[in-house]
């Protein structure tokens, strides 16, 4: 039987600079499994918002953080514990969030 999935949406309010990228990255593979260069980018279309969809399984814990990641930069990883959240069963996950300095 195949692994049911919903559609994640990560928005995170991130004030950049100019080079700078936020990222999403955690314990999933589709997260990246905290690998920073393996980190999910998010888009800056609505800036100062960030945002990614990414397709995780349904019903599936999940811990995440945000990082900022810039030309020739240490990352810089969002302040405080790792996110978390258990996905739904069906439908979509979406977040509304602020960058933890």
């Amino acid at each position: 039987m195949a692994e049911s999935s919903v559609v994640a949406t990560f928005n995170v309010t991130a004030y950049t600079r100019w080079g700078q990228q936020v990222h999403v990255t955690g314990d999933r593979p589709e997260l990246g499994s905290w690998n920073p260069d393996k980190a999910v980018p998010l888009s800056s279309a609505a800036y100062p918002t960030w945002s990614a969809t990414v397709v995780l399984p349904a019903n599936t814990p999940v811990e995440y953080k945000y990082v900022i990641k810039g030309d020739n930069a240490p990352v810089v990883w969002e302040s405080g514990l790792n996110r978390s959240t258990v996905t739904p069963p069906t439908g979509t996950y979406i977040t509304h969030e602020n960058f933890r300095d």
